[in-house]
């Protein structure tokens, strides 16, 4: 059983301990450049191709790297799928690292590190800094700190965040 991506890590915590020794079996996503928009419109045939669909777009996705670029700068990958479906990923991490310790107290057993396009480097870079923090060997705002100097396939920095692992108070409807 694997967390969905917008849980907490209170939620993710509160979830193990009423799991038990289940917990075990449970599996987080400690790591991911978040899937945020998909489409049935493909980007790659519009803009590198003079096809309008799979059959006559000359499979511009399988020779081209797409980013699309936020109002805020970031560089947000752009992968289609084998449906020629395309899936935009934030440009920067959601990461679990400063819960990881609490997560294994309460029994979680698997973590998962999700990517997309880091460079091989990075890659090493980053399992490593996961694996030490679990094992209980590594810091995590020394690994929060290479995270956030990890370059994307287009060589720049898309940095990290807690994003929906932040323990916010929600607000009840009437307060909206």
């Amino acid at each position: 059983v694997t967390t969905t991506y917008d849980l907490n890590s209170n939620g993710i915590r509160d979830m193990a301990i009423l799991l038990g020794e289940s917990a075990q079996q449970l599996e987080v996503i400690i790591h991911a450049k978040l899937p945020i928009f998909h489409t049935e419109h493909c980007v790659f045939a519009r803009f590198l191709s003079k096809g309008n669909s799979y059959l006559d777009c000359g499979h511009a996705c399988t020779r081209h790297n797409v980013h699309l670029r936020d109002q805020a700068g970031g560089d947000n990958l752009v992968l289609a799928d084998m449906g020629c479906r395309n899936t935009v990923f934030a440009s920067h991490a959601q990461s679990g690292i400063y819960s990881a310790d609490e997560w294994k107290r309460a029994g979680i057993g698997r973590v998962r590190v999700e990517l997309v396009d880091e460079g091989g480097e990075d890659t090493e870079k980053i399992v490593r800094g996961y694996v030490a923090v679990v094992k209980g060997r590594g810091n995590p705002s020394a690994v929060w700190n290479d995270l956030s100097l990890i370059r994307d396939s287009n060589g720049r920095v898309g940095g990290v965040t807690l994003g929906s692992f932040s323990n916010r108070i929600e607000r009840r409807a009437g307060e909206l």
